[in-house]
């Protein structure tokens, strides 16, 4: 087979089938690939055995370096850029809090009334970009509430988190971004110390393990982490299920029909149009031998989740988007391994729980673009816009 073009996954577009296509191609030169990210030489694991591998290999693939590299700068320190027993200790300090009865209560509730708000304030247009006007916001909703941030600002702070995800794109923007994100909830903590109520902040303030407390900066962190690794990997997969489900309007038709075939769309669509397609990962310090493939220290190394995800050798026909498809054991879109994402559940529950009330409020969705609704970008991935009508 010809050697390939080389390809910079961290600049282009790839919108639509275009980044499916190159992934395939990569994949049937061999499980490990020559490619570009950010225009330094690097390395595209696509197969899926060969990415399983990866995943749960921390020694030849450690997976807080590139986060070093890519966000702590602007996010901060968190068990995301930790490794080993530190790692553990301060996963066990945050991810409690996740797990409380506030994330019980909005799974309850709170998700459905999220959605159906931001369908109230459609008001009686027959038209929109969705993108900017509900799948764009519902995750940002959803943790804001959870942390207990006053509703009056949501706007405001899911504008400077989206804006802080800048980096290292725009850097200067991105940690302006942060600074706001800093100085409007310094307050909000210190008042959480004083009077805990039922939410996040004050589960993050109340920590305690072995001891050990989290500080201000720490707890500020996390919350970053949660937008950067939560709301915009829910976010990016909802707009995916949304244009996914009208580009072919028989699959939209089928859900409002059989609403038991939902939960198969969803696992589907975090198979076929997973929102993090490409995972950056350095290798180890030391020169790694992988698949057969040499690979010099600190190299980037691309997890091509979405090229794994369609890897003929483990799902039959895998370009073809099947909702009765059984796949979810097989799925590499989480992060399989000691890195598995805490924050699954609750974004497999936002995905359902969007889709009953987008379906219930507004069963005569359709695209009027399609063309300019495709997904876009190979790190994270998703549509800009969303233009339709009902």
């Amino acid at each position: 087979m010809p050697a390939a073009e080389l390809h910079d996954f961290a600049y282009e577009d790839f919108a639509g089938n275009a980044l499916h296509t190159l992934l395939r191609e990569n994949r049937e030169r061999g499980p490990v690939q020559p490619a570009l990210f950010g225009g330094e030489p690097a390395f595209l694991i696509c197969g899926h055995q060969a990415l399983a591998e990866a995943f749960r290999d921390n020694n030849q693939f450690p997976p807080a370096d590139a986060y070093r590299i890519t966000i702590e700068p602007v996010q901060g320190v968190t068990f995301q850029t930790m490794e080993g027993a530190q790692h553990r200790l301060y996963r066990r300090l945050a991810t409690p809090a996740f797990q409380s009865r506030v994330v019980d209560a909005m799974e309850q509730d709170g998700l459905a009334r999220i959605a159906h708000e931001l369908i109230d304030r459609l008001g009686t247009r027959r038209s929109a970009d969705f993108a900017h006007d509900f799948t764009h916001r519902v995750a940002f909703a959803v943790i804001s509430r959870m942390l207990g941030i006053p509703t009056d600002r949501e706007d405001d702070f899911r504008d400077w988190a989206v804006g802080f995800l800048e980096f290292p794109r725009d850097p200067v923007h991105s940690r302006k971004c942060a600074e706001q994100i800093t100085h409007y909830l310094l307050p909000i903590l210190a008042e959480r110390r004083r009077a805990p109520r039922d939410d996040i902040l004050s589960g993050l303030v109340a920590a305690e393990v072995d001891g050990r407390r989290l500080t201000d900066e720490e707890i500020l962190a996390h919350i970053r982490l949660l937008f950067s690794a939560g709301a915009s990997t829910t976010t990016d997969a909802l707009g995916n299920l949304v244009y996914t489900l009208l580009a072919e309007p028989a699959r939209w038709q089928a859900l409002l029909a059989e609403p038991a075939l939902r939960a198969g769309a969803i696992e589907e669509l975090l198979r076929w149009e997973t929102p993090v397609a490409i995972l950056p990962r350095l290798s180890a310090p030391r020169t790694v031998v992988f698949h057969g493939t040499e690979i010099p220290p600190a190299t980037f190394c691309l997890f091509a989740i979405a090229a794994a995800n369609r890897d003929p050798a483990v799902f039959d026909q895998p370009d073809v988007f099947d909702m009765h498809r059984d796949s979810s054991k097989k799925l590499l879109s989480f992060g399989p391994g000691p890195r598995l994402c805490p924050g699954m559940h609750l974004a497999r529950r936002q995905l359902a729980v969007a889709l009953d009330v987008i379906l219930e409020r507004l069963p005569g969705l359709h695209l009027l673009e399609p063309e300019d609704a495709v997904p876009r970008g190979a790190i994270l991935r998703g549509p800009a816009r969303l233009a339709v009508g009902w």
